[in-house]
């Protein structure tokens, strides 16, 4: 489901915001992913990146964070030198990969966390707040987005992340 992808971010500062509830979960720590969905305005699920699906989702206790998902079963060039990808070669790699870094605030009061994002693999993201609503399930993190359009219709997008550190 090719056309579900790029809402990604729309599906990763020091700041006083950033300290976590003592008496609660804390976003603190390295997560795996373990399922990235997309539900459309119906509740029909959707796998923007297929059900076979890798990522890491990182923040630290400086108020700094990296987010990676990605498909398990993306195809390898032909050629043995990235820069010798063929334009189908490369739009697939970019389709079937998305990431971003910078800084994040959390709002226990919204149950939101903000990523202000410096860079990405989609350049229109730097420079800009991508806001994920979490939930904690266990040892599990939800992320999820408020509804984004993406080719005329809204989607939410829910991404459960697994603690491993």
């Amino acid at each position: 489901m090719k056309a579900v992808v790029k809402g990604v971010g729309d599906a990763m500062i020091a700041s006083p915001n950033v300290a976590q509830s003592q008496s609660g979960p804390s976003l603190l720590g390295t997560w795996r992913l373990v399922s990235y969905e997309a539900r459309d305005s119906e509740g029909r699920v959707h796998y923007p990146l297929g059900e076979n699906v890798s990522g890491l989702l990182v923040y630290d206790g400086g108020g700094n964070m990296s987010a990676h998902v990605t498909r398990n079963d993306r195809p390898l060039f032909a050629a043995k030198d990235p820069a010798r990808g063929t334009d189908a070669e490369l739009r697939a790699a970019f389709e079937d990969y998305g990431s971003y870094f910078g800084t994040y605030t959390i709002d226990q009061a919204r149950q939101t966390v903000t990523h202000q994002v410096r860079g990405a693999w989609y350049p229109n993201w730097i420079g800009h707040d991508q806001v994920r609503h979490f939930k904690f399930d266990g040892s599990r993190l939800l992320l999820s987005t408020p509804p984004l359009i993406w080719d005329g219709q809204s989607f939410e997008y829910i991404l459960t992340w697994e603690r491993i550190s």
